[in-house]
């Protein structure tokens, strides 16, 4: 698996001061410092493929009475559920409605019966098997695809950050070391360190179409992780 770290977008602040405290952002310990610091502020990019792919469909009734909606649902939500397993996939969500529907016109909104809708939410670690499970509900009876997205395992995410955390944690030090030297100094030890992470989980299907045999493909996206390091070094 590939990922490529990527462009590192740094800020720096130079400061002269007496007492700066020395706080790890994980352990609190404060210790003083009586040199003058550096404080620099990076972020880093790392993309991963997706090792987790999530399918969501839908049966949809609709009826001039609730009742009526729910017997004219297109699909029954155990049948598209077993279709899911048989793939697979499991099924982590299955959720039903019913509610109102209403027609807009010049003379202004008027109910004109009830839709139901039987959502059923089935996610898999075979990222490749998106199209076949979204065809086989379908054939089952489900009438609309809500979505697909694409996200990372914990353990592949936890990689990925811990990646990006120390891409961030190099570049901070080459960037500190860059204004360093423009004052005749040198870096010393970090004397603070914060880290954040906005990375995004889950990505979208890029495409989605059908082949020459009426079956879906989808090509996905990689998933990103972002993570950023404010860190404060002394000047030796």
């Amino acid at each position: 698996m590939v990922s490529r770290p990527l462009a590192i977008a740094g800020v720096l602040t130079l400061l002269v001061a007496g007492g700066v405290g020395f706080a790890l952002a994980d352990t609190g310990t404060v210790a003083p410092s009586t040199n003058s610091t550096v404080s620099v502020n990076a972020d880093a990019t790392v993309e991963r493929a997706p090792d987790r792919a999530t399918v969501t469909v839908a049966a949809v009734g609709r009826g001039e009475t609730a009742e009526a909606a729910r017997n004219n649902l297109s699909g029954d939500a155990d049948a598209i559920t077993s279709a899911l397993e048989d793939e697979g996939a499991t099924v982590t969500s299955s959720r039903f409605q019913i509610r109102p529907e209403y027609e807009e016109s010049r003379e202004g909104r008027e109910q004109v019966g009830y839709v139901a809708i039987h959502t059923v939410e089935a996610e898999t670690s075979n990222v490749s098997i998106a199209g076949t499970l979204i065809d086989a509900a379908v054939d089952a009876g489900a009438d609309r695809v809500e979505g697909v997205r694409y996200s990372l395992s914990e353990e592949t995410r936890q990689d990925a950050r811990e990646e990006a955390l120390t891409t961030a944690m190099d570049n901070a030090r080459t960037d500190a070391e860059v204004v360093a030297a423009a004052e005749d100094r040198s870096v010393g030890d970090a004397v603070t360190v914060q880290t954040s992470n906005h990375g995004r989980p889950v990505v979208y299907a890029e495409a989605m179409a059908s082949d020459a045999g009426g079956r879906t493909n989808i090509q996905p996206g990689d998933v990103t992780v972002d993570a950023s390091v404010s860190v404060t070094y002394e000047l030796e």
